[in-house]
């Protein structure tokens, strides 16, 4: 292919300023191969260009070149991912939206926001609480993820006990197909019942359906104020009956995460921060709660003499204002980034139902200890909703081509556990290219086989974000 001629065609059609070539003396060569991953390690970047849109126009003007050219496109987000859904492994041209990060309206009487898909989910956030409003879809990677990214992966985070998935919060989408037509789903209304809401198929479809480009979202009201409960448990069924304790009491129940030792060592080693308690403890659990008053005040310290008085947690305590709530906090949302930064991962993102989820870890247990032994296991996850990260931390001294295969081995063991038990693969963080090969575990052929005409409709030449989901 000729780079050259690629970047001078979509230069004329979007702006000179706005494509760049590798190596062109425009950008430094590590930041523009950042561009073509994401936090995965696996695959290795490899591509020649790399274009900036501002508008909707860009994008359909840019995917329209390369229908025509059957050229291959990767859309690029925050690139936060850990399924390998963002690389451009095979010379496509990378699409990054960082630059469409504008507000485009503003609905008070809806209450709805109407954004560019690039821009910062921490952004999206402090423009909701300007105008009064809160949006609720909340991760530790809202600093850098977008939402564009957030809708196409479906992004639940740490709130889905409460607030539910970011599908749930999506209204309208502007999506640019494979043949770079524009579709723009309504999202000025509630009520739209008018054939198949098509919008849907874009949530959770990791680019390979579409590029999504805006988006209108959904906005609540905040939490009147929040109070965060953290413990020390000392074993994993305990967390299971702590979290079926707070059914007991009338009291929004906003989030409830667990996490190991280990990872609680690698955020305290990584951020420096101190030992919660005094003595540790094999497992931890946050809870976070809506509270609107001195009742429920009253209620929080309930909920902490009950499970103590059933003997389900050694120690605890309840955060007594803002600061010591976010110091809770960062003991779980400091772990993803603790491990990413020093370690080499293989991270799994699966779901279960919580009635099965203790036999699972029982069995998973003794898989694990079997085929990873020296290996360190880092679990932690959204215990609310059923989901678990279980990460594999790659040894120091083992070489990465090793230990990825050694990974590999062992994941359809795991994937058969975990279709033993009814869950899921991939609870959030998509299939993408690392978990293609597995989507069988929790996709029936028929479904599978749907999936791919649903692709061959919007994307005829299989130019979208080839070789990932399918």
């Amino acid at each position: 292919m000729d780079f050259t001629k690629t970047k001078t065609d979509l230069g004329q059609l979007i702006g000179d300023k706005k494509v760049i070539q590798k190596n062109d003396g425009t950008m430094d060569e590590a930041l523009f191969n950042s561009y073509g991953t994401d936090r995965t390690k696996v695959y290795p970047p490899n591509y020649q260009v790399l274009v900036f849109p501002e508008t909707t126009e860009d994008v359909a003007a840019i995917v329209t070149y390369a229908f025509n050219n059957d050229i291959a496109v990767v859309p690029s987000g925050g690139r936060t991912g850990y399924a390998g859904g963002a690389v451009a492994k095979n010379g496509e041209i990378v699409i990054s939206l960082s630059k469409m990060d504008k507000v485009v309206d503003f609905d008070p009487f809806l209450g709805t926001l109407h954004v560019q898909a690039g821009m910062i989910t921490k952004n999206l956030h402090k423009e909701a609480e300007e105008r009064g409003f809160y949006f609720p879809v909340d991760f530790a990677a809202t600093g850098s993820s977008h939402i564009g990214g957030n809708i196409a992966t479906n992004a639940g985070g740490v709130r889905v006990v409460h607030y539910g998935l970011i599908r749930d919060w999506i209204l309208g989408l502007t999506v640019v197909n494979g043949k770079g037509e524009v579709y723009r789903f309504n999202g000025e209304i509630l009520k739209n019942n008018t054939g198949y809401d098509l919008k849907h198929l874009f949530i959770g479809s990791e680019g390979t359906l579409g590029i999504i480009t805006e988006a209108v979202v959904k906005l609540t009201k905040p939490p009147k104020d929040i109070r965060v409960i953290f413990l020390a448990v000392p074993e994993y069924k305990n967390i299971l009956e702590i979290f079926r304790e707070t059914h007991n009491f009338d009291l929004p129940l906003l989030a409830f995460e667990f996490l190991t030792d280990y990872c609680l060592d690698k955020v305290k080693e990584h951020l420096g921060v101190p030992d919660p308690f005094q003595a540790p403890s094999k497992y931890y659990v946050l809870m976070e709660f809506e509270v609107s008053g001195e009742s429920d005040e009253e209620k929080l310290y309930s909920i902490l003499e009950s499970i103590t008085e059933k003997e389900l947690i050694t120690d605890g305590s309840i955060a007594q204002n803002s600061r010591q709530n976010e110091t809770f906090w960062k003991y779980r949302e400091g772990i993803s980034e603790s491990l990413s930064l020093a370690y080499t991962v293989h991270k799994n993102d699966i779901s279960l139902p919580l009635r099965n989820m203790e036999a699972f870890l029982d069995e998973m247990t003794t898989l694990l200890t079997s085929k990873y032994q020296g290996f360190h296991i880092a679990l932690f996850g959204h215990i609310g909703d059923g989901n678990l990260h279980l990460n594999i931390v790659k040894p120091k001294d083992l070489p990465d081509a090793e230990f990825f295969a050694k990974c590999k081995q062992v994941d359809p063991e795991m994937f058969t556990l975990i279709q033993k038990f009814k869950g899921s693969i991939s609870a959030e963080h998509g299939i993408g290219l690392l978990k293609k090969d597995y989507l069988n575990f929790s996709r029936s052929q028929s479904e599978i086989e749907t999936m791919r005409a649903i692709k061959l409709a919007f994307d005829p030449k299989g130019i979208l974000n080839p070789g990932k989901v399918l």
